[in-house]
Formats: structure tokens, C-alpha cells, sequence
């Protein structure tokens, strides 16, 4: 039988060449879910109003939230106590200082081997839909399509949490995380299906690390 936790240590991730955008979707969720199951203790960083099943889902401004903790100071999590991080659609609402705060913290509580799950707005996906209305704006000019977009690099500004403050691509994102001690071991975009093109991504936090 396999100890709590410990099936994150050979995890089989999903082909995502020449699949179906549903069947991939499909596919990942499956594996998110076999994550979450029979893990010792897991967060959900930055959860808002969803709750993800066999985590403890925190938020600094959620009253619904099982622990109110902010992202960047975990300190009522002990050293290596964690298996399982997941933070979907928050990390490009933190400052360049709490980003490195934050990975720094997550590197601390997670133990040898923890998994690190995020999705992000894809700074590249995005730009390049920029450019696409752009360059067809002077035939087809949409406006509405351009200001939406807008929103996906600034946020969408409803109130102070809703400001995007960082940006991030594949190579920015597995930049940041090798220098905190993560490596990428699985990544995936669009994912998941939203209007702004997304990526997801797991990193292993290194079993060694100065």
C-alpha cells in the first residue's frame, strides 16, 4: 500500500499532442483530482469562492475559506509538512517581491518531492491575441475584443485584489521557480478553458537544494 502522499512521487502525466482540446481538458482534471486523493496535507492558495476537494483551501479576503492565510506566510505550517500546493489564477496578482516571498515560502513548507500546481494568464498566448485584433482591427475593428484584452495583462480592476501585478510565459515561469528550487515537470496550455488563455503548470520541489 502506498504511504500517504507518496503516489506524487511517480506521477503519470497525460499526452497532450494531438488531442482533442475536450479530451485534454478531461484528461488533466483526472489527473489534478488523483493528486488531491490520498495526500497527507495539501493547500489550495488563493482559493476565492472554489473549493477543491482533500485541500485546505485558504484566502486572505474569502470569509468561506477553511484557513485565512496569506500566500506569502505560511507560518503556521511546519517545515517539509506539505505534499501539495495548488494556486490557480493568483500569483499574477502578487508584487515581483511577494512572487519571490511566496515561492520562497511554498519551497519551505512543502516537503522533498511536493508538488507545486499553478495556472497563470500566459503572457504569450495573451500578446499574441493582442496582436491578432490589432492587425485586423483596420478591416474588422473590435474595440470590445481589444479592452477585454487589456484586462487579461492588467486585470479586470473591480476592487484593490483584482490587479494583476505580474506577468509570466513558460520560460519566465520555469525561470523563477528552478531559482526557488522547483522544477517543471508538466505544463499545458490553454488550460483551463476560460476566455483568457491560460497555462498550467507542476513543478517537484528538488530533493536537494542549497
Amino acid at each position: 500500500m502506498i504511504s500517504e502522499g507518496r503516489h506524487l512521487d511517480r506521477v503519470k502525466y497525460p499526452r497532450t499532442w494531438f488531442r482533442s482540446r475536450k479530451g485534454r481538458v478531461a484528461e488533466i482534471r483526472k489527473l489534478l483530482a488523483s493528486l488531491r486523493t490520498g495526500i497527507d496535507k495539501g493547500l489550495h492558495l488563493g482559493c476565492g469562492g472554489t473549493k477543491l476537494p482533500g485541500l485546505i483551501n485558504c484566502d486572505l479576503h474569502d470569509p468561506n475559506a477553511d484557513l485565512k492565510a496569506n500566500a506569502t506566510e505560511l507560518t503556521m505550517f511546519e517545515d517539509g509538512s506539505i505534499d501539495l500546493i495548488e494556486s490557480h489564477h493568483m500569483i499574477e496578482h502578487l508584487s515581483f517581491e511577494d512572487t519571490e516571498r511566496a515561492f520562497a515560502e511554498w519551497h519551505r513548507v512543502l516537503r522533498a518531492g511536493g508538488l507545486v500546481v499553478l495556472t497563470f494568464p500566459d503572457i504569450t498566448a495573451v500578446s499574441l491575441k493582442w496582436l491578432v485584433y490589432t492587425m485586423a482591427y483596420p478591416v474588422v475593428p473590435r474595440p470590445d475584443k481589444l479592452d477585454y484584452i487589456v484586462k487579461m495583462f492588467v486585470g479586470s480592476q473591480e476592487h484593490p485584489g483584482m490587479f494583476h501585478k505580474n506577468a509570466f510565459d513558460l520560460r519566465r515561469m520555469s525561470r523563477t521557480l528552478s531559482k526557488h528550487g522547483f522544477d517543471v515537470e508538466f505544463t499545458v496550455c490553454p488550460y483551463p478553458m476560460r476566455p483568457t488563455p491560460s497555462r498550467l503548470v507542476i513543478a517537484r520541489k528538488r530533493r536537494s537544494f542549497p
